[in-house]
């Protein structure tokens, strides 16, 4: 074996052999403008189609470093009025509800041109209470309704044999509506509480799902200001 066929072979040689039999390109083609790259290509595609969407789905980030006491303590207020929706709410047979999960909705007007921070956590505040309350309410008479119907049904299976699966596996899915039902707003109440802590110490203080949502409005949905 010689040195000759052993020695590494260089990447523009490799290059060089690739291309040396490759037949010129004619002059109307080598004038032809460059075609752009696969980089150029997916830089376009991502300024034009995802980037936007990134800019979309980015909560905005609200200062807690200039916050006053003023602000600390309505946030806190907007946050903790769920205790006394739910409190309440239980005291009264619900009867109170409509007018206590207003509270955080009532906050939100009245700081709407004053403070940002506010205003975002009034809006949390409000929509964890709708849920906690009005969302359950339909939960239990939609899903309430749907099971029972359902039961009914499987009981009436029983005399073709279908309803000794149905029977109990709808008792499940019963079970499963009815804890649901209760701990949504035992959860609820403790992430408000966490709320009243954090925002009363001056930090920003995040439901999941619900401020994505809400700093989407505020940015430019239904809640952004004019």
């Amino acid at each position: 074996m010689t040195d000759h066929s052993t020695r590494p072979t260089d990447d523009s040689e490799r290059v060089s052999r690739l291309t040396a039999n490759t037949p010129p390109a004619p002059p109307e083609r080598a004038a032809a403008p460059e075609p752009a790259s696969g980089n150029d290509v997916v830089r376009e595609y991502e300024v034009r189609y995802q980037e936007p969407r990134r800019m979309r789905a980015t909560p905005r980030s609200y200062s807690t470093m200039n916050i006053s006491d003023e602000e600390k303590l309505w946030s806190a207020i907007a946050h903790g009025s769920i205790w006394v929706t739910l409190l309440s709410g239980f005291a009264t047979g619900g009867f109170s509800v409509p007018l206590s999960v207003f509270v955080p909705l009532v906050i939100y007007f009245m700081f709407r041109k004053k403070s940002d921070y506010i205003v975002f956590h009034s809006m949390q505040a409000f929509v964890l209470q709708l849920i906690a309350t009005v969302g359950v309410l339909a939960l239990a008479v939609v899903g309430g309704t749907a099971w029972l119907i359902g039961m009914i049904v499987s009981l009436l299976a029983v005399f073709v044999l279908a309803g000794i699966v149905l029977v109990p596996l709808w008792g499940i899915v019963g079970i499963v509506l009815a804890l649901t039902i209760f701990f949504t707003p035992l959860v609820a109440l403790v992430f408000g509480t966490i709320a009243v802590v954090e925002t009363f110490n001056k930090r920003d203080y995040r439901y999941p799902f619900i401020a994505r949502w809400i700093d989407r409005q505020l940015a430019g949905g239904v809640l952004s200001a004019n």
